[in-house]
């Protein structure tokens, strides 16, 4: 097995730490160097290195001539490949500076691509096969490809495009770099705006080597512009009209406003470059630690197979019992960024997982109290139960599941049950579920005959009752027009006469809880 798979193999099991390491190094470059041609000569080396390919090579871009030709390379041997101006538009390298990702895994037998014949000689002659080309942009601008070749066929993995898009990022702002110093030479009546930017992405590059995040990028943009520069989303309105917007690659925006516009088209580029590299690291790295974190809660839950092999431990600091609750948002939308802000407030003594329909918390520390204000803004429904050491999470976890979708049922929202909250119907579902069946049909039979209009009656009833018989909170409760709860309450009467009033109250008010949790059990098959 050649060098080249063995470092494809280790790319595809953390290819994210790959890309952050060279992003890291060429920010380096930035702030050391300063030079942009230094900094191209070193970005194809690093990305030589990362990916282990035969040839890297950046292409600048001529708006005149309409064709692109190599400056930087690392790997080429002859001067005629050394020399390419390949037109923009035909072959891979023509089509990366067009501004579309390109590869072939055998350039010259790949008849899709639009051949040069004496760019084709020069192929043969350098003895490429395998090509890869990605565009590098300034701004809205394709202004050069970032480009790696193999001098045996066979094409790229998904790890090595990643990296590479991830390399062509800092390639852009190098080339942007060095595109500011070729106008700064030659024209002196931009070199002002242009200092400004060189400036910025210095400044910006320090902050990226010195670990700061995307709020410290954001305050040294809003610096350099004299304005306000916050993160935006593409999908609402930038509010002010006079807001520049501009579009991120790793999606989003950046918000620029309260400054001079003439400024805004000067530094835009570069902030909205610095930022995108930002996120994604920042994103790399936070999905990194919830893929760990997902690992271990998936283990923990289901430790219950025939061969659970050595104890798990849940990784939190401390021994003794834990807290397992789960968390089911409302709103589904909603989920992962009440799962990201309970990350933020409870760090790293909490596991806290984002796992399909529902969010698992693991805690040794955090109590059932203390949970419902930090989703105060959020409208879920949440159960807990604990665990007496990690062997005992899988059990927990099916308790406070079940608990979770009782709360639910029940229409117990913004609030974290326990079994021992849910009362006697608990009981009845644990052992003898044949009473609780007997009870529900005793009770409830007028309104168990299948039609659709039955399950709102049922729930208004239970609602009515555990609102003590309040019809705003009811109307509130289940997002309806007061009338409408009197229309209903009216016809339960007709129904089940007594329902509300007296002792039959309770036992109807029991019934309908019992039925509300044999339904969510039954819905989840359990």
């Amino acid at each position: 097995m050649d060098f080249c798979t063995l470092l494809s193999q280790s790319m595809r099991m953390d290819s994210t730490s790959v890309g952050a390491q060279l992003v890291r190094e060429v920010a380096q470059d930035m702030t050391a160097l300063r030079d942009p041609d230094l900094i191209l000569t070193g970005l194809v080396r690093r990305v030589k290195a990362a990916l282990g390919c035969d040839l890297v090579y950046v292409s600048l871009n001529d708006s005149v001539t309409r064709d692109t030709e190599i400056r930087f390379s690392e790997g080429i041997r002859t001067p005629a490949y050394r020399s390419i101006r390949m037109p923009i538009g035909t072959g891979v390298l023509g089509m990366g500076a067009a501004g579309v990702t390109t590869e072939t895994a055998d350039y010259l037998r790949d008849v899709g691509k639009f051949h040069v014949d004496d760019v084709d000689a020069a192929v043969r002659a350098e003895g490429v096969a395998a090509i890869l080309s990605t565009p590098l942009r300034a701004g809205d601008d394709v202004v050069g490809t970032l480009t790696v070749a193999n001098r045996s066929p066979g094409p790229f993995d998904d790890a090595q495009r990643g990296v590479l898009r991830e390399a062509a990022l800092m390639g852009s702002i190098a080339v942007e770099l060095y595109g500011l110093r070729r106008q700064l030479s030659a024209q002196e009546e931009a070199a002002r705006d242009n200092a400004e930017r060189l400036q910025l992405a210095t400044e910006l590059s320090s902050a990226l080597l010195l670990g700061e995040g995307t709020p410290e990028l954001l305050a040294v943009s809003s610096r350099a512009v004299g304005g306000r520069v916050e993160l935006g989303d593409t999908g609402d309105d930038p509010g002010a009209p006079e807001t520049r917007r501009i579009a991120l690659e790793v999606g989003g925006a950046v918000d620029i406003d309260d400054t001079d516009p003439t400024r805004v088209s000067a530094l835009a580029p570069t902030i909205a470059t610095f930022v995108s590299i930002s996120l994604l690291y920042e994103a790399a790295i936070e999905d990194a630690r919830h893929l760990r974190e997902s690992e271990l809660a998936e283990r923990l839950i289901d430790a219950r197979g025939p061969n659970p092999g050595r104890p798990l431990r849940a990784g939190l600091a401390g021994d003794g019992p834990l807290g397992v609750y789960v968390i089911h948002v409302v709103d589904p939308n909603r989920r992962r960024a009440a799962a990201n802000a309970l990350r933020t407030m409870l760090g790293r003594t909490t596991l806290v997982v984002d796992r399909r329909h529902e969010i698992v918390v693991i805690s040794r520390t955090l109590r059932v109290g203390q949970l419902t204000p930090l989703l105060a803004e959020y409208r879920f429904h949440a159960g807990r139960a604990g665990a007496d050491d990690e062997a005992a999470v899988a059990q927990a976890y099916d308790e406070a599941s079940l608990v979770a979708r009782s709360m639910r049922a029940l229409n117990r929202a913004s609030e974290v049950g326990t079994r021992q909250e849910l009362g006697v119907v608990a009981f009845a579902l644990e052992d003898t579920a044949g009473s609780a069946h007997r009870l529900v049909e005793t009770y409830l039979a007028p309104l168990l005959t299948g039609a659709e209009r039955e399950s709102r009656l049922r729930e208004t009833a239970l609602a009515f009752l555990d609102a003590q018989g309040s019809v705003a909170d009811v109307a509130r409760a289940l997002s309806i027009h007061p009338n409408t709860v009197r229309q209903r309450l009216d016809k339960l009467d007709e129904l089940v006469p007594g329902w509300r009033h007296g002792p039959r109250s309770l036992d109807v008010h029991v019934a309908l809880r019992a039925h509300a949790l044999m339904a969510a059990r039954a819905h989840d098959g359990q």
